[in-house]
C-alpha cells in the first residue's frame, strides 16, 4: 500500500509501516492539492492529524483511495460516514492521547485551584505582599468533587488520576449507567473502583470542578 502521511508521522510509525511492506511519504501536500497528489502519485491511503481535511470533494475526486487514517481521537476533519458509504476504510487511534489529555486536565486543575497562571503573570510587579494576599486562598483538591461529563477513555483516565488525589468522582455519560475502572500503581498493584453515573443536572449541582470530554 502506498501511504501519504500528510500531517507527519513519528519515525517509529513510519518504520513499522515500511517494515510491513508499505511505502510511506511524509512530503506535505497543500490542502488544495491533496486530491491531485493522491491521484497522480497513486496513493492508496491518506493519514492525517488535525491540519488536513478529507471531505466529500476529495473522496469523490480520488476513486483509487482505499483508506483514511486519523492520528488522534476526533475525526471532525473527515467526512467519515460518506467515506464509509463509498467503501473506504476510516480508522483513528482512540486510545493514543488519553493519558496526555488527562495529565493536561490535572495540570489545569492544580493551576486554577492555586491561581498559578495568574500569580506567575503578576509576580513581575514585585508587590509580594499584595500577591500573597490575593493568592493565599488556594484550595486543596483532596476531598473535592470532580464532575466528568463524557466517561469514555479520556474521562476514565482523568478519573483514575483524580482518585489518586483523593477526589470524589462523579460522571455523566448517556451510554452507560455505571463503570468499573481499574487504577494501576507503579508496583503492579491495583484497585477497582465503581463509578455510578448521574444525570447531567446533578453533576452540575454536586461538583466543585467540571471537566468535559465529549465530541
Amino acid at each position: 500500500m502506498k501511504i501519504l502521511a500528510n500531517d507527519g508521522i513519528s519515525d517509529l510509525g513510519k518504520r513499522l509501516l515500511e517494515e510491513a511492506g508499505h511505502i510511506v511519504s511524509t512530503d506535505k501536500v497543500a490542502q488544495e492539492e491533496l486530491a491531485n497528489a493522491v491521484n497522480t502519485q497513486n496513493f492508496d491511503a491518506v493519514l492525517v492529524r488535525s491540519a488536513t481535511t478529507v471531505r466529500k470533494e476529495v473522496i469523490d475526486a480520488c476513486p483509487g483511495l482505499r483508506l483514511i487514517g486519523r492520528g488522534g481521537v476526533g475525526m471532525d476533519n473527515i467526512d467519515v460516514a460518506y467515506a464509509r458509504e463509498k467503501g473506504l476504510t476510516v480508522i483513528n487511534t482512540p486510545a493514543s492521547s488519553s493519558q496526555s489529555v488527562a495529565e493536561l486536565v490535572m495540570g489545569q486543575l492544580f493551576s486554577i485551584s492555586r491561581f498559578l497562571h495568574d500569580s506567575f503573570k503578576n509576580m513581575s510587579t514585585g508587590d509580594f505582599s499584595t500577591l500573597k494576599k490575593n493568592y493565599a486562598k488556594g484550595v486543596e483538591l483532596r476531598g473535592k468533587t470532580i464532575g466528568i461529563i463524557g466517561f469514555g477513555r479520556i474521562g476514565q483516565a482523568v478519573a483514575k488520576m483524580a482518585l489518586g488525589l483523593g477526589m470524589k468522582v462523579i460522571a455523566a455519560e448517556k451510554f452507560v449507567n455505571e463503570a468499573t475502572i481499574r487504577v494501576d500503581f507503579y508496583n503492579g498493584q491495583f484497585i477497582n473502583v465503581d463509578i455510578i453515573t448521574e444525570p447531567l443536572e446533578d453533576v452540575f449541582k454536586h461538583s466543585d470542578f467540571i471537566t468535559l470530554h465529549v465530541p
